[in-house]
């Protein structure tokens, strides 16, 4: 028992260090703060949320994200982000994320590659999207982001 507890303690420890490390290097270089981890293991970042409210307000209704991961990109798998009314039902299997007032759906299917991800919204010279900016089941990704090759 006293292995365990001590095994436990470490991890703890651990985790512990790497979300101080993650929240200290967010506030150095000023990056996206995080809303809080859903039950379904996904963040979504405040930039994200923030242009969901606002997209909503341009359609005149609530709208959602619907996030999904299919075969295909140039490495494999690649990310799809479609918006859609929050008045649509959910098909069978969605899992829905309230965070912050906003709502993010994954299908049962694409939260085994989205466990522990992070949903953002970029802006650049070039155009603005949705993204994931950090996923810990993606071994590599292409260099535009849209696709990426899983953890086996």
């Amino acid at each position: 028992r006293m292995a365990l507890f001590g095994t436990t303690k470490r991890l703890r420890s651990a985790i512990s260090a790497s979300i101080g490390a993650l929240r200290a290097r967010n506030a150095v270089f000023n990056l996206h703060r995080f809303s809080s981890e859903s039950k379904a293991g996904i963040m979504v970042t405040d930039t994200c949320s923030e242009r969901l409210k606002k997209l909503s307000e341009m359609k005149e209704e609530d709208v959602r994200l619907r996030v999904r991961v299919d075969s295909g990109g140039c490495s494999g798998f690649q990310y799809e982000f479609h918006l859609e009314p929050t008045k649509n039902p959910l098909e069978e299997g969605d899992l829905k994320v309230e965070e912050n007032g906003i709502v993010v759906v994954v299908d049962k299917e694409s939260l085994e590659f989205l466990h522990g991800a992070t949903i953002d919204y970029e802006q650049e010279l070039i155009g603005s999207k949705f993204v994931i900016s950090s996923n810990p089941n993606s071994e590599s990704a292409c260099g535009c982001g849209v696709s990426f090759s899983p953890k086996l």
